[in-house]
């Protein structure tokens, strides 16, 4: 498609857009047959020259990026307009990484509430989701899922009191004497030291097959 073209489809598309908010504005919700029908006969009374396929066209590609979506009756343009909402994506947004109970925590909501918030976002592609350590963290749409994990581990305490001691002490440690000078279990410390070793905050060296000491990377 050249560039001509594409501003021309573009505009279209906003073109669609509108008759999708008037159409939803009337309490309906978003469903693309009976959409075609009605964008049609509104065009008609407007007299603006988009045909069938090109209303269906401009629908698909508005659902394509997630600015309307199936079944809803919101739009991208109309989704933070709900309190409740923006405060959570605010939430997310300002903390990547977070994960659904510690969001519950921060905003003092019902387990329904945030649940059905979040996934109205989700679907809206305002915040994305990943997993790690078995847990589903969420973060902006344009943030890098990478970073994301790395605010995830950063965040978590077992992790800061690691990383603030290899820091201080730069001769190296084991797991063992890691648990024992933080007083934490050493199943804990496995599990911490494992993760910070993956995403590369930490590195192990080995002096023998006994002897593996852990750095700050």
């Amino acid at each position: 498609m050249n560039s001509i073209a594409s501003t021309e489809f573009e505009n279209e598309e906003e073109i669609v857009f509108n008759a999708v908010q008037d159409y939803l504005n009337e309490n309906k919700i978003v469903e693309k047959n009976n959409l075609v029908n009605y964008i049609k006969s509104y065009f008609s009374k407007i007299a603006i020259n988009i045909n069938e396929e090109g209303i269906v066209k401009n629908l698909e590609s508005l659902i394509e990026k997630k600015r309307i979506v199936e079944g809803s009756k919101l739009t991208r343009n109309t989704v933070l307009q709900n309190e409740k909402r923006k405060k959570i994506y605010d939430c997310i947004v300002n903390n990547p990484g977070m994960y659904f109970n510690k969001i519950l925590k921060n905003m003092n909501l019902s387990n329904h509430v945030v649940y059905w918030h979040v996934n109205i976002l989700l679907k809206f592609n305002l915040i994305k989701t990943t997993e790690i350590q078995n847990r589903d963290i969420y973060f902006n749409s344009d943030f890098d899922v990478k970073e994301a994990k790395t605010q995830y581990i950063l965040r978590k305490k077992g992790s800061k009191k690691i990383l603030e001691y290899l820091k201080e002490n730069t001769i190296g440690i084991n797991k063992n004497q890691l648990a024992s000078e933080l007083k934490m279990h050493a199943k804990t410390i496995k599990k911490y030291v494992d993760l910070l070793e993956e995403y590369g905050f930490i590195e192990k060296k080995k002096f023998s097959p006994k002897e593996i000491l852990y750095f700050l990377k």
